[in-house]
């Protein structure tokens, strides 16, 4: 017996075609990516928790935070793995590449977003930050 808050939230149509639209530009943006243009996936009063955040951040919190990433890790790309639609929100599965101090790594996650009027007003990102602050510590020499 399947539990009511269990229940498999289908999406309607037009909220399919918006987190298919959406992913699609997650997907471009994330292969080569610009700061400043993350800004184009997310509603101005997002409200976003990316790992370290300790709060969800707004749109220019998450800007920034990338700004500082992408300065440390200027070869970052994140590529699609796979997604799936629930109600207004999106699951998106990603590995992510990047070189660290002359060394390939690459990490998997999970992004998951709500959508309205396609861009994303509600996100949460989640992947092994322990097991990636050890890889990067050994690649950089640095305790943790």
């Amino acid at each position: 017996v399947m539990n009511d808050h269990l229940a498999y939230d289908e999406p309607t149509p037009k909220q399919l075609a918006d987190a298919e639209a959406i992913v699609q530009r997650f997907a471009a943006i994330w292969s080569s990516p610009v700061a400043d243009e993350l800004r184009a996936l997310m509603h101005e009063e997002t409200r976003n928790l990316i790992p370290p955040m300790k709060e969800p951040g707004d749109r220019e919190a998450v800007v920034e935070h990338f700004r500082g990433i992408l300065t440390m890790l200027p070869d970052l790309k994140i590529e699609v793995i796979r997604w799936a639609p629930v109600g207004d929100a999106v699951m998106v599965e990603w590995r992510a590449h990047a070189t660290v101090q002359g060394k390939a790594i690459s990490w998997t996650g999970v992004h998951r977003f709500n959508v309205r009027d396609g861009r994303m007003y509600e996100a949460s990102v989640y992947w092994d930050t322990r097991g990636l602050a050890e890889r990067f510590a050994a690649l950089t020499g640095q305790s943790q």
